[in-house]
């Protein structure tokens, strides 16, 4: 991964003593020394790795404090961390449980200029009595792994493969594992598009380039978000602009899809039931309206611009076509979901409560529609057959959606299953049988 840390032996020729603690049953563990961005266009050394709790207790207020010598024990550097997540922002509030394992990230200075001998890093915390979240009876309901999961891939109706790491990073930068149902195996891997990733296709797409000097800046693709379709042959992707293109699998041959959104955050691509369709949709923070637009990897959009299509109060979900989408709004006293269709029109769905904008987006398999929403306090699979217009309340699921998490969910090629996965703390991905419901 483009951030992976290097040991401090190989980075600059230091040793990393033995980690103490100061809080007792708090453990660092998976320790490394390397450097990070400082905001001002150089680098600091920063520590990181993982805090375990071993004990009994519960831990808030979990701090790392760090400290650099030199050869003969003068101290040269200090610094100070957190725990943090995937993407490195810092969880103040967390409070770290008995048998769980949280990221930390120390950064520090040096303030002479000497050679660092050895580094050690300390960790307290405040232990107080376990607060265990409720339980949710799911059955059916099975846990695959727990992690940051926020991306994942059906290879066919056994077998899926999911990402490991930031929300909104490049796949190139999760940590990918395979999911076999036969023998419920987890297994490392690497993305099986990685390999198409190269310089020469990056520069080609345009995907790292400045638009306005047309030099390369390769930050600019691990904000491109980049994909490979699923079924489909053309990537999809943003630039510096925002401005979303697909181009042929090794850059070449680009085709211009929506432009004129650089005011707006893109926070992902939801493929379609059909090849190579999907809904694009962006917002900036939780609680706003989601914009989105749908589109053709071959180059067309389908339900028209964005600016020109009603913001959802969720994350919408693409028909099968891209010509519609399900959508969360309130209108009058009436809140719920609708399809918006491409050309004119909507239609009331059902009446609900609409959860946020970090649930997962609807998903529209023929005249069934698949929903996560909250329903007395916890998130809940519902189906609505739109031929009947039955709704039909399936399992609650174990997710403890807050306000700092993002959910998904993804339905098998052949529709009998189905993959949801949440990114936080609490994250995960879990994976369910559809056999037989909603028929």
């Amino acid at each position: 991964m483009r951030h992976s840390l290097i040991l401090a032996a190989l980075l600059m020729g230091l040793a990393a003593t033995a980690f103490g603690q100061d809080a007792a049953h708090l453990i660092l563990t998976d320790t490394k020394i390397g450097s990070q961005a400082d905001g001002f266009g150089g680098e600091r050394p920063v520590v990181s790795g993982e805090v375990f709790n071993h004990g009994a207790q519960a831990y808030r207020n979990i701090s790392i404090t760090v400290e650099a010598y030199s050869a003969d024990e003068t101290l040269i550097g200090e610094g100070f961390g957190f725990l943090v997540d995937a993407c490195g922002t810092a969880l103040l509030d967390h409070v770290l449980l008995p048998g769980s394992v949280q990221a930390y990230s120390a950064p520090y200075e040096l303030f002479k200029d000497d050679a660092v001998a050895r580094v050690v890093a300390r960790v307290d915390g405040q232990p107080e009595t376990p607060n265990w979240p409720p339980q949710i009876d799911a059955p059916g309901v099975r846990l695959i792994e727990r992690g940051e999961v926020v991306m994942l891939e059906w290879l066919d109706e056994e077998t899926l493969i999911y990402g490991i790491g930031c929300d909104g990073a490049v796949f190139t930068e999760l940590d990918w594992r395979r999911y076999d149902l036969a023998d419920h195996a987890v297994s490392p891997i690497e993305h099986p598009a990685a390999a198409k990733v190269t310089a020469e296709m990056i520069e080609r797409s345009g995907a790292a380039m400045v638009t306005q000097s047309g030099e390369q800046n390769a930050e600019l693709y691990y904000g491109s978000q980049l994909t490979f379709p699923p079924g489909a042959r053309r990537i999809v992707y943003q630039n510096d602009l925002h401005t979303i293109l697909s181009a042929e699998p090794n850059g070449s041959f680009k085709r211009l899809i929506h432009d004129k959104l650089h005011q707006h955050s893109l926070r992902g691509f939801i493929w379609a039931r059909q090849p190579g369709v999907f809904l694009a949709y962006y917002f900036g923070s939780r609680g706003e309206p989601v914009h989105y637009f749908t589109g053709h990897v071959d180059g067309q959009m389908l339900m028209g611009r964005l600016e020109e299509l009603a913001p959802s109060l969720t994350a919408p979900g693409p028909s099968a076509d891209g010509l519609a989408a399900v959508v969360g709004w309130r209108r009058d006293d009436v809140s719920g979901y609708f399809i918006d269709y491409a050309f004119g029109g909507d239609e009331l769905l059902f009446e609900t409560e609409l959860p946020g904008n970090n649930y997962p987006a609807p998903i529209v398999a023929g005249n069934i529609i698949y929903v996560i929403h909250s329903l007395e306090g916890a998130a809940t699979l519902q189906c609505f057959h739109r031929r009947t217009r039955e709704l039909h309340t399936l399992t609650p699921l174990p997710l403890q959606v807050s306000p700092a998490a993002r959910a998904w969910s993804w339905l098998s090629p052949g529709g009998t299953r189905l993959a949801v996965a949440m990114n936080g703390t609490e994250g995960g991905v879990w994976w369910l049988d559809l056999s037989g419901e909603c028929g």
